[in-house]
């Protein structure tokens, strides 16, 4: 089957980050075995994203997780020959994986949405509460004056309240990026190039604030969502 370079890059980001449907993903790894492009083009997207997985920590499954494992290997044991494997069950991993398919998925909200080339030199965030479950995905081009934030989960302020983000630096205080809201797409501007204005930050906030945001140029609520600042370059 022949793609157009956008759609083969496309679809090579979503083999990376484990997205694809098993028959996909099977014929991709026919690709690879037998093109070199390919190869080439996989290998460029484990490079990139590799920052952002090393990243995350590691999340345990909940013992259900186990038992059900177990109780899909009693069930399947003497089928397995006709229905296949249990551990190419796609139901069985989204279960064991649902925290780690979210951040993927997040991320791919990123770097595939729209579908042309992706920008070779990106810088992402994905932002989650303390449940760890990601609800804001920022990112901006290097070169770039603009960091998008995208809510992939309803945010819920309250009434005259409002959701600041900030950039945490390695030192100092925080500094405000802007005002984000609890739904949709933002466009913060950044007073630089993002290579530059978010060159010594190494993690981005976002706490809950009086409508109109701090008063202090400081967070004053507490912080709802953070995570690391990665550079895919």
């Amino acid at each position: 089957m022949n793609y157009t370079p956008e759609r083969a890059n496309a679809i090579a980001a979503e083999y990376v980050l484990g997205t694809l449907p098993s028959r996909a993903r099977t014929r991709v790894a026919r690709l690879i075995a037998t093109d070199a492009r390919w190869g080439e083009t996989v290998r460029a997207w484990e490079e990139r994203l590799l920052p952002l997985a090393e990243s995350l920590a590691p999340v345990a499954p909940p013992a259900r997780v186990w038992a059900a494992i177990q109780s899909r290997i009693r069930g399947r044991a003497s089928t397995e020959g006709t229905r296949g494997n249990v551990w190419s069950n796609l139901a069985l991993w989204r279960g064991l994986t649902l925290a780690g398919f979210a951040t993927a998925l997040a991320l791919a909200l990123v770097v595939l949405t729209p579908p042309r080339e992706a920008p070779s030199e990106t810088m992402v965030a994905v932002l989650a509460g303390q449940d760890a479950k990601p609800v804001l995905v920022a990112s901006a081009d290097r070169a770039g004056r603009i960091l998008t934030v995208k809510a992939i989960a309803p945010l819920q302020p309250g009434a005259d309240r409002a959701l600041e983000l900030w950039a945490l630096p390695a030192s100092g205080n925080p500094r405000s990026l802007g005002l984000i809201p609890p739904t949709g797409l933002a466009r913060l501007a950044l007073p630089a190039p993002a290579g530059t204005a978010l060159q010594n930050i190494p993690a981005l906030a976002v706490s809950l604030e009086p409508a109109g945001g701090s008063p202090t140029g400081l967070p004053t609520g507490p912080v709802l969502y953070s995570g690391p600042l990665q550079k895919l370059y």
